[in-house]
């Protein structure tokens, strides 16, 4: 008879497969034992059998009964195999249509053929599903007594801590710390995902495939939700008491940025869709145009005043995004656009942050052609450093400067992902603050937007 050997453990912690090995071999024994020929060994290492998660190695078991490879099915104990009633019956309900046997290194074979066969087979997965339900409940306990004491209960590392969820990781807590203060200035969720990405700073799991993962201004929101940067424990989403391991945040913050993030407004309405609504002329009277529905049903941008202009919004909000990206892109636009949104007094501090940021570079390079030790650049870029923090908080201070979002797009190495990154408030702000834009009627019978149908004032002077 052909045989089919099935292994699991479902705690693999030192991840080197041990425990399935030992199921294989003794599998192997029972096999050779009996005269039946393995086909294949198939594995779900690390993985549960009482979850709704399928499980890639028992699909295959399936497989191979429901093709008729295989007539024989060795397990280490039924328990190993199946541990809830769904994937017991179909397994049950296999080997009934095909006469297969479940072999059992521990315990005895259970032919499924037979009343008594599926019977036994039965009262067993009953037992260990028990089994399951009785452990699940005392380590719920568990984990409610040590939430309720302030202690980690384990689990996945949290972003902002090592994985014994009680030491800060320095580097990722102060990206905690600033996102938290970027969302009461105003800065949207997406923004401060860019950033972390950017950064470098990437969520402690990947993604399902094993693919690196990024965040997202959803997940970034379930992060910064956690009470447990205000340094209190929680379970199942209800505060519980303060936690014994540091926070990243006074509990003052953590709950302001909680009713920053509930608040309705921090949703874009209808009307915030439209990024040139209010912003751009009528080409024809000058009076500023606004959105609304067009006879086709599409959006468009008509003249406030009369039907001077009315053009669809889609490709004009495509034209306008292409061109600030282009011309952000340019080397001399942080020169040019910050010193113009930023005025004559915070243009020399502006001058000065980007000097100091091209000798941080000179450092880099000295180092790398072998002029610097690495004890100088260590202290050369420390200096810089302390001195760049400084102006840029000059620079925030006289209030006149470049938005945020506008000095994230001009010091971005990739502009259009800034761009896209931003949401229509941000990008209407950027717009306003960089160009004039006026429409104009695009003459009878025109349907296709041309280049001389928009014009583009920059604000350089």
């Amino acid at each position: 008879m052909q045989s089919i050997i099935y292994a699991r453990i479902s705690k693999d912690r030192d991840g080197e497969g041990l425990g399935v090995a030992r199921q294989e071999a003794d599998a192997r024994a029972l096999a050779q034992q009996r005269g039946w020929e393995v086909l294949d060994t198939v594995v779900d290492n690390d993985t549960s059998a009482a979850g709704r998660r399928p499980r890639a190695g028992f699909e295959l078991v399936l497989e191979a009964i429901e093709s008729g490879r295989a007539q024989v099915v060795i397990a280490w104990a039924l328990d190993r195999l199946t541990r809830n009633r769904r994937d017991t019956v179909r397994l049950i309900e296999a080997c009934q249509r095909h006469g297969a046997t479940i072999a059992l290194v521990r315990g005895s074979d259970l032919d499924m053929a037979t009343p008594a066969g599926r019977l036994t087979a039965d009262l067993l997965a009953a037992v260990a599903r028990s089994e399951i339900e009785v452990k699940s409940d005392r380590q719920a306990r568990a984990a409610l007594q040590a939430a309720e004491q302030g202690r980690w209960v384990g689990g996945r590392r949290p972003f902002g801590y090592e994985a014994d969820g009680m030491t800060v990781r320095e580097a990722e807590a102060k990206c905690v710390r600033d996102a938290y203060t970027s969302l009461l200035d105003g800065i949207s969720l997406r923004q401060i995902a860019y950033r972390w990405n950017e950064a470098g700073m990437l969520p402690p799991q990947g993604s399902r495939d094993g693919s690196t993962s990024r965040w997202t201004g959803s997940v970034v929101s379930r992060c910064l939700r956690k009470p447990r940067y205000a340094g209190l424990s929680s379970r199942r989403g209800e505060v519980l008491g303060v936690a014994q391991w540091p926070a990243l945040v006074d509990a003052d913050t953590w709950h302001a940025a909680q009713a920053m993030m509930r608040n309705p407004s921090r949703t874009p309405t209808r009307g915030d869709q439209r990024m040139l609504s209010g912003l751009a002329l009528c080409g024809t009277c000058g009076a500023t145009v606004h959105a609304g529905g067009g006879a086709t049903g599409r959006g468009v941008y008509r003249c406030s005043v009369g039907s001077h202009v009315v053009r669809r919004r889609a490709p004009i909000d495509e034209l306008i995004s292409a061109v600030v990206v282009e011309r952000l892109g340019r080397p001399d636009a942080g020169r040019i656009f910050a010193a113009r949104a930023a005025g004559v007094g915070a243009a020399e501090l502006l001058r000065e942050a980007e000097e100091l940021r091209q000798r941080l570079d000179g450092l880099s390079e000295g180092y790398a052609d072998g002029a610097l030790t690495l004890s100088q650049l260590r202290k050369g870029t420390d200096r810089l450093r302390g001195r760049l923090e400084e102006v840029e908080k000059r620079i925030a201070a006289t209030g006149s400067g470049p938005s945020a979002d506008l000095r994230n797009l001009l010091t971005a190495t990739e502009v259009g992902e800034v761009w896209d990154s931003l949401d229509v408030a941000g990008r209407r702000s950027v717009i306003e603050q960089l160009m004039t834009i006026t429409l104009y009627p695009p003459g009878r019978g025109v349907t296709v937007l041309r280049p001389e149908h928009v014009r583009i004032d920059w604000r350089t002077s």
